[in-house]
């Protein structure tokens, strides 16, 4: 009796094990690489909305492709007014991106800062082989993060995971990293958080009063809809105690983009990345113009 027990409990086990490697660990062992995200020069601009379909910010991305590298560059502007009491800062908070792109679609660098928050946040990091060298600064400490790169193909924030992704088809998955920046203003830690990405079929979505057949591509927290030139239109994001956010596409207005950052900032440059700042190469300079 003894013997039959241990051996069906270890029939059980091994059931068990094999539905979680199934379910939880051979789909990122099989994603494929992730999708061209940067073939083409353009800008996108996305309105933010809550559940009660309030808007509640903006999102522009710009995209640059020079002879050697490719530099994307967004900023996101979001009210904080009402949208939770446990947040440190109640006004106005501007998120700065920079990611630098081989022509490949290796990431070589990026950097990440928040402002309004009431306290400096900045992430940084360089590629160096496989892994990247990051440092983080929140607040008065300053933390150095190993991060490997072979995990993940792709780098985004929670507040807008995805902008464009080219050559999609039902079935496609890949692996993307997020960064949350309201785990930074309340926890105070840096976590690169890898989730699955999948293609889950093909929707006609309604936006800007026109019918449009899009692909629809999933992860955790969030879904997307993508038309055929991989343009994201629409995406849903679910915000840790701030509920579930609509982020839409709408036309790209350069000129108010920059008068909302240099309300925030109080800056006359439309980006915090490196091309601006004092150190920036003639190349950075170039590819920024």
């Amino acid at each position: 009796m003894n013997r039959f027990f241990g051996i069906t409990i270890t029939v059980i086990w091994l059931i068990a094990m094999a539905a979680l490697v199934r379910r939880d660990v051979l789909p990122y062992w099989t994603a494929q690489d992730a999708p061209n995200q940067w073939s083409r020069a353009g800008g996108y601009q996305c309105g933010i909305s809550n559940e009660a379909g309030k808007r509640i910010g903006t999102t522009w991305v710009t995209h640059t492709p020079g002879p050697q590298l490719v530099t994307v560059q967004s900023v996101t502007e979001i009210d904080l007014a009402g949208l939770g009491s446990y947040l440190p800062a109640a006004g106005r908070l501007l998120v700065d991106t920079n990611l630098t792109y081989e022509h490949n679609g290796g990431l070589m660098e990026f950097e990440f800062k928040l402002h309004g928050a009431g306290m400096p946040i900045e992430v940084s990091g360089e590629r160096l082989g496989h892994d990247f060298a990051c440092t983080a600064r929140i607040g008065e400490v300053t933390t150095i993060l190993p991060l490997d790169w072979r995990l993940s193909e792709g780098l985004s924030e929670l507040l807008r995971p995805f902008t464009h992704l080219e050559n999609l088809h039902v079935g496609q998955r890949w692996r993307l990293r997020l960064l949350d920046p309201f785990a930074m203003m309340t926890g105070g830690k840096v976590e690169f958080r890898t989730q699955l990405v999948t293609v889950t079929g093909q929707e006609t979505i309604r936006i800007g009063g026109r019918e449009v057949e899009c692909y629809r591509i999933e992860t955790d927290g969030a879904t997307a809809w993508a038309d055929d030139q991989g343009r994201v239109l629409v995406q849903e994001v679910r915000i840790p105690l701030l509920g579930r956010w609509r982020i839409e596409d709408e036309p790209f207005d350069k000129e108010r983009m920059r008068t909302t950052i240099i309300r925030i900032r109080g800056g006359d440059s439309p980006f915090s990345g490196r091309a601006n700042g004092p150190h920036a190469t003639k190349k950075d300079e170039q590819a920024h113009d």
